[in-house]
């Protein structure tokens, strides 16, 4: 809780000094500036379905909708957003696809493809237990709205990335895509990090299986550049506080990957003298 009110209380901040630039700009006559922001979801229970709706009109409010496979913006001066879910969880098909339809906003499933039809066995790192969850069913993949839905791959164990060999990590990157295609009838370009681990090498391997674009947990803002290859995300969920979901829309979370390394670093210093391996590891990890 403590963190998390942190975090706020950061993003909060952001937030002002976003308003008072706006509003510099707009008593010089400037256009605002635009922006994108990919939200990350997981899992959306039952219970959680009204809230995930109230969520989606505020989107809808604040925001334009636009797929996360586009190539670019439509427009500098406009704010986006993306809708994303990893891991292709079945409650995203039975609570969250419906709502998104409702109010024609696009979506992304970023699929385990050895899951499918079964409860996620990897490893996890607080948070909800995906063990508890059921990963979709591949009738119900097949079932999927080619209208509103992308197709993108989550590697075909859930491994972490950046701890895998070349081979192995080949067989996670292409494996899933081939199968995602074959059971789809669609092209697969799209790849999230599982645990949003990666480093270049990682970047370099999703590249060479032909991805186009690949997305991190990095609370940036996305789609900067045409053609973008590695995006950001937030992290979202439907029990965030209105104000949270709020300010992650408006991306002033995007102080924290900062933050993060500025403690790193730090840490980094404070152990340089007493273990330098552990220094190399940090510096490459994020890399």
């Amino acid at each position: 809780m403590l963190k998390r009110l942190i975090n706020l209380c950061g993003s909060i901040l952001v937030a002002a000094f976003d308003w008072l630039y706006d509003l510099a700009n707009r008593l010089l006559g400037r256009s605002p500036r635009g922006a994108c922001v990919v939200l990350a979801y997981h899992s959306v229970a039952s219970s959680e379905r009204d809230w995930f709706a109230r969520q989606m009109d505020v989107l809808r409010t604040h925001t334009t909708p636009v797929a996360a496979n586009i190539a670019d913006l439509p427009n500098r001066h406009t704010r986006y957003s993306a809708v994303t879910f990893d891991d292709g969880l079945e409650n995203i098909v039975i609570n969250a696809l419906p709502v998104l339809a409702e109010r024609m906003i696009p979506a992304t499933l970023f699929l385990v493809t050895g899951a499918l039809g079964t409860n996620p066995s990897w490893e996890y790192f607080g948070g909800d237990d995906p063990s508890q969850q059921r990963v979709m069913t591949e009738q119900q993949l097949q079932t999927l709205s080619t209208e509103l839905v992308t197709i993108g791959s989550h590697t075909m164990t859930h491994p972490m990335l950046p701890s895998l060999n070349r081979d192995s990590m080949k067989r996670e990157l292409s494996g899933s895509r081939g199968k995602l295609e074959a059971l789809s009838g669609r092209e697969v370009k799209l790849f999230s990090f599982p645990y949003g681990a990666f480093d270049k090498s990682v970047v370099q391997a999703c590249r060479d299986a032909r991805y186009e674009r690949v997305f991190t947990a990095l609370p940036v803002f996305a789609f900067q550049q045409p053609n973008e290859f590695v995006t950001g995300r937030v992290g979202v969920r439907p029990t965030d506080w209105p104000i949270e979901f709020r300010l992650k829309l408006a991306g002033a979370y995007r102080w924290l990957p900062y933050a993060f390394a500025l403690k790193r670093k730090t840490l980094c210093l404070f152990r340089l003298g007493h273990a330098p391996a552990l220094v190399s590891q940090g510096e490459t990890r994020g890399a």
